[in-house]
């Protein structure tokens, strides 16, 4: 967990590697980080049973090689001031790459990968959860590009992780020269899983009250940020809402959703929280998933 080592692009030569290349590309030319693209490979199943072809490691090896040769090729064209280095690992996706984020600032994966009809795949919701470093989860580039102006969005709850997230989406905001949109959402029934937030009424579901402690907490929250990072423009949106459902909502016009990996209705030990798995696995955009200890005083 540093924040001077490289960004890692796990790249599986699907049809949406195109894009998670180029999304982590752009973020490491703007942090001024080396990359590194990484993909992992495993023997086929029928391969690996019946060991038809002793030599096929050294073929799937100079396979994978020559793809990331490639994609290095595109990198140098795109960005000809980045450092781009490749590694080619032998072994499972999940425990490949979350072997790299032990030692990067950030890890970026495709959100679907090879299992095109999900929402969002296996690989990418598990080192969502499992990095040692920050997760970005790029969405494919089939669904619209974010209209110009449109804010990078970050939830808040109070938690530490939330509050780090903030930090770290106005780094972001700053960075991209884009809005930034706070965003808290004040659940509308009772939490059974720990928050402690009372159930509201249906009225209060509606009419929203800026009064409310929490969601001044919210708004102090942006004042802070302002204050912080002059010239960025801080929106607020306070909401009586299931807060998974309004960051997924505000993800539909935004460039970047930022999250904390857990926020107050986290279960201690908890790897991911449910609203920030929840986000990952519907948002419309690229999702920021922030993991603890990782961000004071770090660029992101």
């Amino acid at each position: 967990m540093r924040a001077d080592g490289p960004v890692v692009i796990a790249l599986d030569g699907s049809p949406h590697s195109a894009h998670t290349l180029e999304w982590g590309l752009h973020e490491a030319s703007l942090r001024g980080a080396d990359v590194l693209l990484a993909r992992a490979w495993t023997d086929p199943r029928d391969l690996v049973e019946w060991s038809w072809y002793p030599l096929v490691d050294a073929e799937l090896a100079a396979e994978a090689t020559s793809y990331l040769s490639d994609m290095q090729a595109v990198a140098a064209d795109h960005y000809p001031d980045l450092t781009v280095t490749t590694t080619s690992i032998r072994g499972g996706e999940v425990s490949a790459l979350r072997g790299l984020s032990e030692s990067a600032q950030l890890l970026v994966v495709g959100a679907r990968g090879r299992a095109g009809r999900l929402r969002v795949g296996p690989i990418a919701a598990h080192l969502a959860a499992h990095s040692r470093s920050d997760v970005a989860v790029v969405r494919g580039d089939e669904t619209a590009a974010p209209a110009a102006g449109s804010p990078i969005v970050v939830g808040v709850d109070g938690s530490r992780a939330s509050l780090a997230a903030a930090e770290a989406a106005a780094r972001a905001s700053s960075m991209r020269s884009a809005p930034l949109l706070v965003v808290h959402a004040r659940p509308t029934a009772a939490d059974l899983y720990g928050r402690g937030m009372p159930a509201l009424s249906p009225q209060a579901a509606t009419e929203v009250d800026e009064h409310d402690p929490t969601h001044r907490a919210a708004q102090a929250v942006a004042a802070r940020l302002r204050a912080e990072h002059p010239g960025l423009e801080v929106r607020t949106a306070l909401l009586d809402d299931d807060p998974a459902h309004a960051l997924v909502a505000a993800s539909q016009h935004a460039v970047l959703v930022v999250v904390g990996s857990r926020g107050l209705g986290a279960f201690r030990g908890m790897l991911l929280g449910s609203v920030s798995a929840d986000v990952v696995r519907n948002a419309a955009s690229t999702v920021l998933v922030l993991h603890d200890g990782l961000h004071a005083g770090q660029p992101i």
